[in-house]
């Protein structure tokens, strides 16, 4: 499924400073979508990858407390608050980044 339009070229990288809402798309078929200015995350697994990891948290909107590395080629490095008692962070590690897509908006958080 494409988020894009036809043509955009995926970005090189985004800095934990960014501004916009983003699809982040990992080589086991994770999608990332990522609101900067919310600064919210949710990670969407691959609904065919059986072997693709399911994670506290998967499909909710989480607080991203910081972007560490988002590079294409490169694993995406987050830290995110789970909103569990006692745990104020935790970390988030992916595959290889493939496509880092800017999306005009994401439905549910406008």
């Amino acid at each position: 499924m494409r988020y894009v339009p036809e043509g955009q070229r995926s970005l090189e990288s985004l800095a934990d400073d960014s501004v916009g809402c983003y699809v982040i798309s990992t080589e086991s078929d994770t999608r990332y979508w990522i609101h900067c200015d919310r600064r919210l995350v949710r990670r969407m697994p691959s609904a065919e990858n059986e072997r693709a990891l399911r994670l506290r948290g998967d499909g909710e909107d989480l607080i991203l407390e910081e972007i560490v590395e988002c590079r294409r080629g490169r694993p995406l490095l987050l830290l995110i608050n789970l909103r569990l008692p006692g745990v104020f962070i935790t970390t988030r590690e992916s595959t290889p980044i493939i496509r880092i897509d800017p999306i005009p908006e994401i439905r549910g958080w406008s």
